[in-house]
């Protein structure tokens, strides 16, 4: 099985990708487009887009168009569309399937709201009313379900939890959801979609993303900041967390330059400079012991590119991505 997306002849996002069940990251910049992918989905925007879930066609310019209501999906946008004038349980109860009895209130504790169940949405906080949301979405027992940066306001400890269960123990075969979250991106999910300025990419496994980078503003998104010129038109990018100070050719590839390390005054990061002829690279890293200067870095599983990143190039890309 699989769903499939083609887009033609809309006014922002271009490309097409298909997705196999499981968790499937949607990351990209503020502005890219991955709330108008997921209404896409939910059948919430232009008809002419092609969309298929498996044997069945959702829309497209020569096929009818299926309803949001006929999708076999719950779609949860980042602001919680809770009814105002009915509890939690209520709202539960009233999604449900007569005949089916989804496990919501496994899902209800793990989510830590079992307490608030029979409160009103005006009595819970953002967070909370996200938790909620999610909980109610789980009840309709779908198989398509969309999350449209709905964990934003749930706190870091509980958000990692709540997908590390969707990642061990998914409540739907097929899951969406978009983050600005790199890092939670690559270790929970099974594949990665990096939308940039409405181009849509290919789904990737995040270990594939990660050692090669369609291009430069990717590899920026990715954590990388620059690169070492090779031969014949290559390219090492340079990414902090695969950098190690000094020459150790058993670990990878050793590059000579000039290295300093020091500590950030006022902060535990520490301040990673790097020199050869006129290019400087810099970095903040945790905070390193001790001050420390060198001759030399060594780059971990270098990955080899064909095209150069420089801090012209990307620097603008940087304020959109948290890490």
């Amino acid at each position: 099985m699989s769903l499939s997306l083609k887009v033609r002849e809309h006014a922002f996002l271009r490309g097409e990708a298909t997705w196999t069940q499981g968790l499937n990251a949607i990351i990209g910049p503020s502005g890219s487009g991955k709330t108008t992918l997921l209404r896409l989905m939910a059948g919430l925007g232009d008809t002419s887009v092609d969309i298929q879930f498996d044997d069945m066609i959702w829309q497209g310019k020569n096929h009818r168009h299926i309803p949001p209501y006929l999708r076999p999906i719950a779609f949860i946008p980042q602001y919680p569309s809770l009814l105002p004038f009915r509890s939690v349980r209520q709202q539960i109860d009233w999604v449900l399937t007569p005949d089916f009895n989804p496990p919501w209130k496994e899902w209800a504790d793990k989510l830590e709201i079992g307490s608030l169940l029979d409160r009103y949405p005006r009595m819970l906080s953002g967070g909370e009313q996200q938790r909620a949301a999610i909980v109610r979405a789980l009840a309709a027992h779908q198989p398509v379900l969309l999350l449209d940066e709905a964990l934003s306001q749930v706190e870091e400890r509980l958000r990692q939890h709540y997908l590390r269960c969707l990642k061990n123990n998914p409540p739907s075969p097929w899951i969406f959801y978009s983050t600005h979250h790199l890092n939670e991106a690559l270790e929970f999910s099974d594949t990665v979609t990096i939308i940039f300025e409405g181009q849509i990419y290919t789904p990737q496994p995040p270990q594939d993303l990660i050692m090669a980078p369609p291009n430069a503003p990717i590899a920026w998104m990715l954590g990388y900041r620059g690169s070492l010129p090779l031969d014949n038109g290559r390219y090492v990018l340079i990414h902090p967390a695969r950098v190690v100070p000094g020459a150790h050719a058993e670990q990878g590839l050793v590059y000579p330059a000039l290295v300093g390390i020091g500590p950030k005054p006022h902060s535990l990061l520490s301040q990673w400079t790097v020199r050869r002829h006129n290019t400087t690279w810099q970095w903040e890293l945790p905070y390193y012991s001790k001050q420390w200067r060198g001759n030399a870095i060594t780059i971990i599983d270098p990955v080899v590119v064909p095209y150069v990143l420089n801090n012209e190039e990307v620097q603008p890309y940087v304020p959109h991505v948290s890490w």
